[in-house]
Order: C-alpha cells, then structure tokens, then sequence
C-alpha cells in the first residue's frame, strides 16, 4: 500500500488520539497497569500543549516500563506529570506486522509532535 491508500486510515487513527478526553487517557505510574499490554499505536500527550509524541509498539505496557524518552523530555521541560498521560489505539496482528510503521510517519508527519525524530519529506 502507498501513502496515500494509508492516509485516511492514518488520519482517523490521528484523530481518535486526540479526540480522547485528557481524563480519560492512562495516567504515568509506575506499572502502567492503564495501558494495553498489547500492540499500539499510542501518544504521549500534555493537558494543554496535546501531543508531545508519537510511537508504535508490539507490546505497549512493557515499552512505558521500560523507560520513554518522552517521560524525560517532559522533565526537563518542566511539565507537571499530573497534566502528561498516554493514549493508545489499539493496532491488530495484520496492522503491527505490515502496516504500522507507515500508518506512524503519515501521523507522525501530520501531527508533528515536538518529542520526535524528524522523518523525511514524503514524496
């Protein structure tokens, strides 16, 4: 599939992260026990600024647990850890294994989050 076939796809994925009121997103603990444990595309969000990142994991839980930057970043910004939580869209076997990494840059692209890498330009 190209880019163009994925964006709306991508885009409605973009939404659904944004669109989730910032009560009902998983708060940072210490276990995650809010988060999936299973594939995601997923955004580390703040209260006011929206999203600060963007990523996509085989096994979400276990990615926050073992350290994000984003979590760092976001302390030495200065953010109050109470206005940063994470959302989630779940991702099922067929999307992680062939869609994933491309539906993350066009969200990447249209979003672009402060915390990311900087992907380049689609053609």
């Amino acid at each position: 599939m190209t880019f163009n076939n994925l964006e709306p796809q991508a885009l409605a994925i973009l939404d659904s992260l944004v669109s989730i009121p910032f009560d009902q997103c998983a708060p940072v603990t210490r276990d995650f026990k809010a988060v999936t444990a299973n594939a995601s595309i997923y955004a580390v969000r703040h209260q006011d600024l929206g999203l600060l990142y963007v990523g996509k994991t085989r096994y979400t839980r276990e990615r926050f647990r073992g350290g994000h930057k984003a979590f760092l970043w976001s302390w030495l910004d200065y953010y109050n850890p109470d206005q940063v939580r994470i959302v989630f869209h779940p991702l099922d076997f067929l999307q992680l294994q062939t869609l994933s990494s491309e539906l993350e840059a066009i969200i990447i692209a249209a979003a672009n989050p402060p915390y990311n890498a900087r992907y380049p330009a689609r053609d």
